[in-house]
């Protein structure tokens, strides 16, 4: 039995963990926007307590941190919507690693749709 590298296995599944976490936010701000009295093309959301606050963007990284305040959220999607294609677009050639790992250049004709999630019966 043929398996495929430590490195390849944990890149598949944090490019899975992102893409869904990312479908998650835009789900959640969607549902927000939504469930909002307030105006629905207002340029901020509102916290747990119920204040309208605008979105943040930082690198949070040693004691100069950077962080942008007042994003909006059509801005903040459009980067969570860029991060996503980027990740399905690693999420291929991880596959495809894979594939190489086990020596399996079977169909090249379902590049990319080739998954090690358990229905390939791997």
């Amino acid at each position: 039995m043929k398996l495929i590298q430590q490195e390849t296995a944990a890149r598949i599944w944090q490019c899975y963990r992102e893409i869904e976490t990312a479908e998650k936010l835009l789900r959640d701000m969607k549902k927000a926007r939504e469930n909002s009295s307030q105006d629905q093309h207002a340029e901020c959301l509102q916290d747990a307590f119920g204040h309208r606050r605008k979105l943040q963007l930082g690198i949070p990284c040693g004691e100069n941190s950077h962080r942008l305040f007042d994003v909006q959220p059509k801005l903040a999607e459009s980067i969570i919507r860029a991060h996503i294609a980027a990740k399905k677009n690693e999420l291929i050639e991880a596959n495809e690693q894979a594939r190489i790992e086990i020596g399996d250049q079977g169909d090249q004709g379902n590049q990319g749709e080739w998954v090690l999630d358990g229905s390939n019966g791997i």
